[in-house]
């Protein structure tokens, strides 16, 4: 007669396989979620570079053409210089100062931005550790 107590052979097997499932499903679930958050900040992170460059342009767009018209009006005459020849002097400053805060605040953008860094580097490392749990 067989024992009551002995387990049927696959008994561990399938223990181990529903285990490995919830683990699995709690990984995917993990990832899931970093990869939300990463998005979420890196939005975040673009936003506020589109906005350092509406700033800019709205900068140079506006109140710095008045200030120079001012002061080309100023210097006419001014070391032989016309006041046409300010308005473009200083048309071409203004135009270098707008392109540099833009190149900052790309610079800037490209310095934080993550994308999906960290969520790819976890899932290169799952991929090892179910590799390893296959092995084993």
């Amino acid at each position: 007669m067989t024992d009551p107590t002995q387990r049927p052979l696959l008994a561990d097997l399938r223990t181990e396989l529903g285990a490995l499932g919830g683990e699995l499903r709690e990984m995917a679930s993990q990832r899931w979620e970093l990869a939300r958050l990463e998005l979420q900040a890196d939005l975040l992170s673009a936003k506020r570079l589109a906005i350092a460059w509406l700033a800019a342009a709205v900068m140079a767009l506006t109140a710095l053409p008045l200030l120079a018209v001012c002061l080309a009006e100023a210097l006419d005459g001014w070391g032989h210089i016309a006041r046409g020849s300010w308005l473009l002097i200083f048309a071409g400053g203004m135009l270098i100062v707008a392109l540099g805060g833009g190149h900052l605040a790309w610079r800037r953008f490209r310095r934080r931005f993550v994308g999906l860094q960290e969520t790819l580097e976890e899932l290169r490392e799952d991929l090892v550790w179910l590799q390893e749990k296959g092995e084993g």
